[in-house]
């Protein structure tokens, strides 16, 4: 089952870069404000076989539920190679659980995740790769190319044309910001930080 880092007597101050003055970058996992599109945000219970932690902006698989637990909505499981059709927000997610070694908020296995699904036309930030950033040229159309999501950097890249290890997404890239951005980030010892300065982009999906 998935845990998180905690030290009940650890005090510290703010973290890096919450206190930004500037007003460029995206916050990957929080979804452009869209008034027609806000009633499509959903709510389902990730499985409870679920190792890690989850957090918005990660790509996922939407499962039907069993009849007896319909009413929790759907079951969120992890994206595999074959499927990824959702992905995971922050927006009015206010349960997510932080402490002072993991300011990212995060949802655990057998709890409630918010979500949108693909096909929705919800506006996600997400992290890229740097063949993404590529794209960002201004010679390419929105939705230039193929794209698959990372099951092992979490991030969206680029579809190379033949069947991988990762599952093709059909998404759309509107734009891709370099600098000002926050980004999701798993140490080695297994806190969950937010980053800054990696490159991330805004994807409608």
């Amino acid at each position: 089952m998935a845990d998180i880092n905690f030290h009940p007597f650890k005090n510290r101050g703010a973290f890096g870069g919450l206190f930004n003055v500037e007003s460029r970058g995206l916050m990957q996992g929080d979804a452009q404000d869209d008034p027609a599109i806000r009633l499509q945000l959903c709510s389902g219970r990730l499985d409870s076989k679920i190792t890690e932690p989850v957090w918005g902006g990660v790509g996922v698989m939407e499962c039907i539920a069993p009849a007896k637990d319909s009413v929790n909505g759907a079951v969120i499981k992890q994206a595999t190679k074959d499927a990824c059709n959702a992905f995971t927000v922050f927006n009015q997610a206010f349960h997510g659980i932080t402490t002072p070694d993991n300011p990212v908020p995060l949802y655990l296995a057998g709890g409630f995740v918010h979500y949108y699904r693909v096909g929705s036309g919800a506006r996600i930030p997400l992290p890229v790769s740097a063949e993404v950033v590529a794209l960002a040229d201004g010679n390419n159309t929105v939705a230039a190319s193929g794209f698959v999501w990372d099951l092992t950097k979490n991030m969206v890249d680029v579809y190379s044309g033949s069947p991988g290890a990762n599952p093709k997404v059909d998404i759309k890239l509107l734009m891709v910001s370099v600098d000002g951005n926050l980004t999701v980030k798993k140490e080695d010892g297994g806190n969950v930080v937010w980053e800054i300065g990696k490159p991330c982009g805004l994807f409608l999906i």
